[in-house]
């Protein structure tokens, strides 16, 4: 089977209630971090503090993931080659941060930004069985940067919504939105250089 851009049945919104977002301290993420939980996520890792390169370089190799992959002829096989890489080397920064494809860029971006990820799932869209009913990346979001996120959910196409827990989650209804995220976070901070 080859890769086709999927559509998940999920409404988009573009919302943010700075009074219900929740604040975490480096502290209790070094501490997530050690323990691997954070918010319900048994599988924690402390991306938060990201840099600007660091962000570029996770944007271009996903790019280089999805070009693989929409050019493969057998796309769980091609999907699975690349989980095996990624687990092969599960420390190195060059596995893109031990992430889904079609989220990689959007949770190292949110960090870059100076949120803090905390989960995502690209739903399966790039191959593979995920739990996930739509591509999503949770995140601690500060007050001070929702107008940013905000207006670059916006120019992507992509939701954003504040959940029961005080998380901010940047989701889509297709496989692209996160990435078309992190494309144009990227490129704007180029612009301004």
């Amino acid at each position: 089977m080859r890769w086709h851009e999927h559509r998940y049945p999920v409404q988009i919104v573009r919302r943010v209630d700075v009074a219900a977002l929740a604040a975490v301290d480096a502290k209790t993420l070094a501490e997530a971090d050690e323990a691997g939980y954070l918010a319900g996520n048994g599988m924690f890792q402390d991306l938060s503090g990201c840099s600007w390169e660091e962000a570029r370089t996770a944007v271009a190799g996903e790019r280089d993931l999805i070009t693989r992959l929409e050019a493969a002829g057998d796309l769980e096989a091609e999907a699975q080659a690349i989980e095996d890489e990624r687990l092969a080397a599960f420390d190195d920064p060059d596995t893109l941060w031990n992430l889904d494809v079609g989220v990689i860029g959007a949770a190292i971006v949110l960090s870059a930004l100076g949120a803090a990820p905390v989960a995502s799932c690209n739903a399966g869209g790039f191959g593979g069985h995920h739990q996930a009913s739509h591509p999503y990346v949770a995140f601690y979001l500060p007050v001070s940067l929702a107008a940013e996120v905000l207006a670059l959910a916006e120019a992507a196409r992509v939701g954003l919504a504040v959940d029961s827990d005080g998380l901010a989650r940047l989701y889509a209804d297709r496989d692209l939105g996160p990435p078309k995220f992190s494309e144009l976070a990227v490129a704007g901070r180029e612009g301004t250089r």
